[in-house]
Order: C-alpha cells, then sequence, then structure tokens
C-alpha cells in the first residue's frame, strides 16, 4: 500500500488491535470460525453513527496502547469501552463521531471504563477480504491488514473508504450507552445436554459467583470459582456454537466466543445470550459474574430486537 495513499499509520500498534468486519459465516464445516467484533453492539454503534453498512470494517482496540496519524480528511466514530482516547492530546469522549485531518494524531491509553474501543471510519476500512470477510482471526491466520490473521503492526497502513465532503458530528443519546462498571450478571439458556448436569449444579451456578479469568481472550472467557460436577459423557466432538457454555473436567466454566474452534467435546449447560457476550467482552479480569436463567423465547426478543434496530 502507498504511504501517500489515504489512511492512517500506525505509529504504536498497542497491546493488541485488529482490524474487524461483521465476521466470516459459511465456512465452519471447514474448521474456520467467524471471528467479528466482541462487542458486536458498541461496533453495530460505531458504524450507525457514520451511516456505514453493518458490515463496514473497524478496528477492535483491546486494553489500549495503539496510536495512529490520520494521513486523510475523514470523519470517524468511536464506541465501546472509554480507553482514554486523546485527538493530539486533547482528550476525546467516547460514543460519538468526529472530524479527524491530516496529520492529527489519534492514542489510545489505558482503559478507564471497559475494556474494547472500536474505532470506524466512514466507508469503512479498506483491506483485502479473505473468504468473503475482512475479520482478522489470528488462530485462522485469516484476515487483517495483509489477510494472514495479524493484530495491527507498528507501521501498517490502512487505507480508508470513501473521502466524505459533508457529515455531521453525532453523539449517541445518554440512554443506549451501556454500564461496563461492575458485577455482570449473564443470562443462560439452557441447553440439550442440561439434564446431564444435577440439580446440585444447577443450584451451585445459579447462587455462587465467578470470576474472569485472567486466561480469557478472544477464543473464549474463562471462568474461576467453586468447581462445578462435570458430567461423564463419553462424548464424540461436536459443533460449538457461540456462547456456548462448557464445563471441562476441573469444573470451571468456560463461554466460547468470536474465535472458538469449530468443533468440542466438553459437555455444555446451555448458551448466553448473545447480547449479555457483549457486556462481557468489555469486562477486565477479576469482575464478578453470575448466572440467572432466561427462556428460549425471551431471549429470541431481545435478539430480534437488536437485530432489527441495527438492520442486521
Amino acid at each position: 500500500m502507498s504511504q501517500s495513499a489515504t489512511g492512517f499509520q500506525v505509529i504504536r500498534k498497542g497491546f493488541f488491535s485488529l482490524v474487524q468486519d461483521a465476521g466470516r459465516f459459511g465456512y465452519e464445516h471447514l474448521g474456520v470460525t467467524n471471528g467479528g467484533p466482541m462487542d458486536a453492539m458498541a461496533a453495530s454503534w460505531a458504524n450507525r453513527l457514520l451511516d456505514n453498512s453493518a458490515d463496514a470494517s473497524l478496528i477492535e482496540v483491546t486494553a489500549g496502547g495503539l496510536e495512529l496519524e490520520v494521513r486523510t480528511q475523514t470523519m470517524i466514530a468511536v464506541t465501546g469501552g472509554d480507553l482514554n482516547l486523546t485527538v493530539n492530546g486533547k482528550p476525546q469522549a467516547p460514543w460519538r463521531s468526529f472530524w479527524v485531518s491530516t496529520g492529527d494524531r489519534l492514542r489510545f491509553g489505558t482503559p478507564r471504563l471497559g475494556f474494547r474501543a472500536y474505532l470506524g471510519v466512514q466507508g469503512g476500512f479498506q483491506v483485502p477480504e479473505v473468504l468473503g470477510s475482512m475479520a482478522t482471526v489470528k488462530r485462522d491466520k485469516l484476515g487483517g491488514v495483509c489477510g494472514r490473521g495479524e493484530a495491527l503492526q507498528d507501521g501498517d497502513f490502512l487505507a480508508s473508504g470513501i473521502l466524505p465532503e459533508e457529515g455531521i458530528a453525532r453523539q449517541i443519546p445518554e440512554r443506549f450507552m451501556p454500564d461496563y462498571s461492575g458485577p455482570l450478571t449473564l443470562h443462560i439458556i439452557p441447553g440439550y445436554q442440561q439434564h446431564a448436569f444435577s440439580k446440585s449444579t444447577w443450584q451451585q451456578l445459579m447462587q455462587q459467583p465467578f470470576e474472569l479469568d485472567t486466561r480469557s481472550d478472544r477464543m473464549g472467557a474463562r471462568l474461576s470459582g467453586s468447581p462445578l460436577q462435570s458430567p461423564t459423557l463419553g462424548m464424540y466432538s461436536e459443533p460449538l456454537s457461540y456462547a456456548a457454555v462448557q464445563v471441562p473436567a476441573d469444573g470451571q466454566p468456560i463461554i466460547m466466543l468470536n474465535d472458538r474452534q469449530t468443533l468440542g467435546g466438553y459437555p455444555k449447560l446451555g448458551n448466553i445470550l448473545p447480547l449479555d457476550c457483549f457486556a462481557l467482552a468489555q469486562r477486565q479480569p477479576g469482575t464478578r459474574i453470575r448466572f440467572a436463567p432466561i427462556g428460549l423465547m425471551t431471549a429470541q426478543q431481545q435478539m430480534r430486537r437488536y437485530l432489527r434496530f441495527f438492520g442486521l
């Protein structure tokens, strides 16, 4: 990519930043997982603020540290966690869109609230599509700036899309802004293996708190607490869905997320409401987690409302 092209130069890669779009679908039979933004709601808001398509590519900034130099004049939007963003040293609040110009420096600091921020640009970032998506999945070595699944590196250049001639800076109404502080309740839809777990195990799941473990990543959220009794089923490996709650032999639940493997053989309690997984993506290790039941129809209604709102 020519350095004179319009876009953004990576000055410092930060902790872990990835190009993501809505995700890569239709290839799980080949062992290829979905990828996509961990907090899909925050990503959807970034594209909504810019009037982008729902699947426009953006940057997922995890834990901060990313620094970019703007090589164009365009409108950007920042949503999700408050990672102490500054533009030319001046603090910028998230959940809004605003103009940037050639030479501006964007820097994400350490998290103040939340854990992942989403940086969108009008027209989306332009990187190669691999299997129909720009989503970066490091494990599968797919997507990203060079199409090989790499996180952003110092010196990378991200071309931006259209050069806007006009645009209105906007801010999301406060009533739509999620609260990333404090403990989190995850609503679980019991799955078809629910009866393999004892009644006392289900009671324990609903009554005891867990903590988000430091080993959590884009593949799965690992929880730690008093071990649950994992049944011995002698299972064959079977497809793993997003938000499935596995209980391995050590009794510590694992919630399968965007970059999960496509097959697994541990018993599963059920699935977490995806909206709660978006909120989980914004929690730092050590956050207290609790579980609560939710009915399938109620969960479907909540997800339909979310999908209709963003036109997904």
